[in-house]
């Protein structure tokens, strides 16, 4: 099975930047799976001319009305968006985004066939995996078949440190998590690890067998940075 690749550019690039990304992009040779999510001023043109799946990193719940600043379902699905992030830390730390609201976007998109990336992951190292669990059955809340929504792990303070990923440990977290979902929702699980993925460590975070991919946050909207990470990636071990 193919891993996944999810590069979140957050607030990165200029227009007059995103055609040489997208150009490089295309002509990476690997056999794993992209997922770009720009800017969303920019989703129409990688949409149009990008050969990987194109992500929103954000989604409003109610399909249109006077939600000034705000982006639909039914907007993205205009545009050949397939995929959306939600419930990103960056999102309930800048924006006060509730369970409740990551709730409700998780419904509005599964609804309009749009998959959703959903994040979640502890916020501090102390706490344990029924911690983790915990919220995320109150983001699931009404949600029975979970086969397309895609999972990212991301624990809060890993994002855009400088800690080394412990994949042994988180490996543990994200198989007891799997086993959770399993036991207690249908459908299949696929869950990728965010936080600190860069070239020197995603070999080893993405060949193990309980991670089914990675998120790239804001090293991910430099073309040359994903140049390197998938020459490791695909690497061939000697």
């Amino acid at each position: 099975m193919n891993k996944i690749v999810v590069l979140n550019h957050k607030m990165n690039l200029l227009y007059s930047d995103i055609y040489d990304y997208i150009d490089k992009l295309n002509n990476i040779e690997t056999k794993e799976d992209i997922i770009v999510a720009p800017s969303d001023l920019y989703l129409i043109e990688f949409t149009n001319t990008c050969n990987w799946g194109v992500a929103s990193q954000n989604v409003y719940y109610e399909e249109k009305g006077g939600y000034t600043g705000e982006i639909s379902t039914l907007q993205l699905k205009d545009i050949g968006v397939e995929y959306s992030i939600v419930g990103h830390s960056d999102r309930r730390k800048y924006f006060s985004e509730t369970v409740e609201d990551i709730n409700l976007k998780l419904k509005s998109l599964l609804d309009s066939n749009i998959i959703p990336i959903l994040c979640f992951g502890e916020k501090d190292e102390d706490d344990d995996v029924d911690t983790v669990i915990s919220e995320l059955k109150e983001m699931l809340e009404g949600i029975d078949n979970i086969s397309f929504i895609m999972f990212a792990y991301e624990p809060t303070y890993m994002i855009g440190g400088k800690k080394e990923v412990d994949v042994d440990k988180y490996s543990h977290m994200i198989s007891d998590i799997k086993v959770y979902l399993t036991n207690n929702y249908h459908g299949n699980v696929n869950m990728l690890y965010g936080g600190n993925v860069n070239k020197d460590n995603v070999y080893d975070i993405i060949n193990d067998d309980n991670i089914d991919g990675v998120m790239i946050g804001e090293l991910s909207s430099n073309i040359d940075n994903v140049i390197e990470i998938f020459k490791n990636i695909d690497r061939e071990v000697q």
